[in-house]
């Protein structure tokens, strides 16, 4: 689950007792001012030193603003300097007594003193066994990992659900090539790792500056499939792809509705892509599995060895990593190893696991609002207590009566150290790989 900047914000705000959201109640005159009546319980200049955040759409959103005086008989802000543009009537806004940029600075700080408490799964399927090596370069993606290995255990491609005909990509007579030269190959002279599977699969040429597709349509495929038959279910298209070229390959679904595209390909080696497609109710005629090469300069080559084409979605292809291995990790300032216990099978995938610090929101005003942190509604308590830290402990290096700051810390550790109780959020035990310098 992720968690949007905004949210994040008003969160950490209800967390510190520093939140007021309001409409406006009246155009104002000018840029100056905001008005909301119901303001008026507050006693005059109450809000003195507040800021005013805008997040009504339009030219004023998430802009910022320091109130100079409050009209407590109008509820009328008065701020310096002036918005962009005069707010209206009905803008939302909201009050902060903490200047609102310094929370989300705090939150991204907050995430980084949370870690590895809180933290996000990271993913990499991007080294395959050569049959030969026990030790490998641990990819720049999960520096901060592993912590788990997986070794692949390939998934048939020969099933009752799977709609693809030629699966195994040996034969292309039952795909349709478009400025693409399609040809079978066995075990390439100059790279061991092809084909991935079996004896051959398909080699996929395409000229430079030049786009072009590899397609098989509905009338093409097993179990007499069709259209009509999808409509209205979600279906899976997959397909394990070579390239050294990234952002050139990826894999689409076609309906009456339109493409639907997988990410392209990150250019290290063999990865498996999967698109999913809601298919549209009405679809009678149209149902295509395409794989779509990108112009490039250059004449790009790729493989593709095993698909499937079926209903549901893409846990089926991608759960194929039951086997944990042991290895041991070597790290120092020009090292960067994970090191097996036995040689991964030639051709078969290793799934790392790490962790890293949750996603930072930012630093400009639209993308705090809109980037995200990926916590729940427990484990974001213990992310408000980290921010919330931060954010007095700022406070407590200018402030002239430090007793007080000392106060609101030591009332936010008590509420982190209670959360922690409740919600221990801990990476699984168990862990097979060894290491950073155990050898």
């Amino acid at each position: 689950m992720a968690i949007t900047g905004q949210n994040l914000l008003t969160g950490l705000s209800q967390f510190i007792g520093d939140d007021y959201d309001n409409v406006t109640s009246a155009t104002s005159t000018d840029g100056t001012t905001v008005v909301k009546n119901h303001l008026s319980a507050f006693g005059e200049d109450y809000f003195r030193d507040y800021y005013v955040r805008i997040t009504q759409s339009g030219t004023n959103q998430y802009h910022i603003r320091r109130v100079k005086s409050f009209a407590s008989a109008s509820g009328t802000l008065t701020v310096d300097p002036a918005f962009p543009a005069v707010p209206q009537d009905g803008d939302a806004f909201e009050l902060h007594k903490y200047e609102p940029s310094r929370k989300f600075t705090a939150l991204d700080e907050g995430r980084l003193r949370a870690y590895p408490q809180i933290a996000k799964l990271t993913f990499d399927e991007t080294l395959t066994g050569d049959g030969y090596s026990k030790e490998f370069d641990i990819p720049s993606t999960i520096r901060k990992g592993p912590v788990f290995a997986f070794i692949e255990y390939p998934l048939g491609t020969h099933d009752g659900w799977n709609f693809i005909s030629d699966p195994d990509f040996d034969s292309t007579s039952n795909w349709a090539a478009s400025s693409v030269t399609a040809s079978i190959v066995t075990e390439e002279s100059s790279n061991k790792l092809i084909p991935k599977y079996d004896n051959s699969c398909t080699k996929l040429v395409v000229a430079a500056s030049t786009a072009g597709t590899y397609s098989q349509v509905v009338a093409n495929m097993n179990n007499s499939i069709t259209a009509a038959g999808a409509a209205g279910q979600k279906m899976t298209f997959a397909a394990w792809i070579y390239s050294r070229v990234a952002s050139k390959i990826r894999i689409q679904l076609i309906d009456d509705s339109g493409t639907t595209s997988s990410d392209y390909h990150g250019g290290a080696g063999w990865e498996l892509l999967t698109v999913e497609k809601n298919i549209v109710g009405n679809s009678s005629s149209l149902l295509t599995a395409r794989i779509e090469v990108a112009n490039n300069s250059t004449t790009f080559t790729g493989f593709i060895d095993r698909g499937w084409l079926y209903f549901g979605d893409a846990g089926r292809v991608r759960s194929i990593y039951p086997i944990e291995a042991n290895a041991r990790v070597r790290r120092d300032d020009t090292t960067q190893r994970i090191m097996f216990d036995n040689v991964p099978q030639a051709r078969r995938q290793i799934r790392l696991v790490g962790r890293s610090p949750l996603s930072a929101l930012g630093t400009t005003r639209a993308s705090q609002a809109t980037n995200t942190m990926e916590v729940d509604e427990a484990s974001s308590m213990i992310l408000y207590s980290h921010a919330a830290q931060v954010l007095f402990e700022r406070e407590g290096m200018y402030s002239d009566i430090p007793e007080e700051v000392s106060a609101k810390l030591s009332i936010i550790q008590s509420r982190a150290n209670d959360y922690e109780v409740k919600w221990p959020f801990r990476m699984l035990a168990g862990s097979k790989i060894q290491g950073p310098f155990k050898v």
